[in-house]
C-alpha cells in the first residue's frame, strides 16, 4: 500500500488515529522473538527484523481476524509469511512511499538474488517511519483522502485483506484459474480502464487508493469493514464485518430481489476475479 500523505509529518495531527498511550506502552514491552514464535505455532513464518511496532501490530490484526473467524464461523485466509525488508533492495516502484505489499504469486523480488518470494507473503518496509504511523494515518485520511479510515492499523489490515481475497479465489477456482484472473485484474490496460470507468464512484465512496486498481478496491473495502466492526481501544471484534456484504455467498441471490448499491456489485465482481463491467 502506498502512502499519499506526508510521511515526513512532524506536527502531531491527532484527530483520531487511535494509537493510545496504553498501546504505546504495550509496543515498548513487546518481545519480538516471542511474537515470531507465536506466529510459527500457527504455521506462519515471520521475520520482523526487530521492529516492535510491526510485530505488535501484525499479531493484533491476526488475532482480530482469528477472533472473527471463531465468533462468526468464517474461514478466512491467513498469510504464510510476514516479513520486514529493505525495499531499496527490491524490484518495486515508489518504495519510499510504500508501507508494504502482499506477494500474491511466487516471484523474484530481490535485485541481487534469484531467491523466489512465495505467495501469501506480506512484506513491510523496514525503512518506513513506523514510529509516526498515527500522524501519518491521520494525514493520509484527512488530508490526502487516500485511505478509508484514519485508524493507524489500516495499512496492516489492508495487506491481510489481500490474503483473504487470494485465498477465497484459490478455494473457489483453483490455482490455474486464479492465476488467470489475477493476470486479468493486474493487466495494465485493464487497470487503466478500471480507473477510467469506475475511479470516480470508488473514490467518492471509499478512497483514492481503492480507485487505483481493482485489487485495491477489495483490499480497501475489506479493511474498512473490519475496522468498522472492532472496538478500536481494545482492538477486538464486536460484529461480523462480512454480514450483508458483497462477500456473502447469498449476495447474488439477494441481488435478484432487491436493488444493491452499484459499488457492492463492483466489489463482488472484483472479489470473484472478474474485470468489472459498465452497465
Amino acid at each position: 500500500m502506498l502512502i499519499e500523505g506526508n510521511k515526513n509529518v512532524r506536527d502531531k495531527i491527532s484527530y483520531a488515529g487511535g494509537l493510545t498511550k496504553p498501546m504505546i506502552s504495550d509496543i515498548r514491552r513487546v518481545d519480538v522473538f516471542s511474537v515470531q514464535t507465536h506466529f510459527l505455532q500457527h504455521n506462519i513464518n515471520t521475520n520482523f527484523e526487530g521492529n516492535k511496532f510491526l510485530a505488535w501490530a501484525s499479531v493484533r490484526v491476526f488475532e482480530v481476524l482469528k477472533g472473527i473467524q471463531k465468533q462468526f464461523n468464517l474461514n478466512l485466509g491467513m498469510p504464510k509469511n510476514i516479513l520486514v525488508e529493505d525495499f531499496s533492495k527490491l524490484k518495486i516502484d515508489n518504495y519510499e512511499k510504500t508501507y508494504g505489499f502482499t506477494n500474491l504469486v511466487p516471484c523474484r523480488l530481490h535485485k541481487a538474488s534469484e531467491n523466489v518470494t512465495p505467495s501469501f507473503s506480506i512484506i513491510f518496509q523496514k525503512g518506513f517511519p513506523w514510529e509516526k504511523i498515527d500522524e501519518i494515518s491521520d494525514a493520509d485520511f484527512y488530508q490526502a483522502k487516500n485511505t478509508t479510515t484514519d485508524f493507524f492499523l489500516e495499512s496492516i489490515f489492508h495487506e491481510f485483506a489481500h490474503i483473504i481475497h487470494l485465498d477465497s479465489m484459490l478455494k473457489k477456482f483453483g490455482v490455474d484459474e486464479t492465476l488467470k484472473r489475477l493476470l486479468t485484474l493486474t493487466n495494465e490496460a485493464n487497470v487503466r480502464k478500471y480507473h477510467r470507468d469506475f475511479g470516480d464512484i470508488v473514490e467518492a465512496n471509499l478512497c483514492k487508493y481503492a480507485a487505483k486498481e481493482p485489487l485495491d478496491l477489495v483490499g480497501c473495502d475489506i479493511s474498512k469493514r473490519v475496522i468498522s466492526s472492532i472496538d478500536r481501544d481494545k482492538i477486538f471484534p464486536t460484529a461480523n464485518p462480512f454480514a450483508d456484504s458483497p462477500y456473502e455467498a447469498t449476495f447474488a441471490v439477494k441481488h435478484l430481489f432487491q436493488v444493491k448499491n452499484p459499488l457492492d456489485i463492483l466489489i463482488r465482481q472484483v472479489y470473484q476475479g472478474k474485470m468489472p463491467k459498465t452497465n
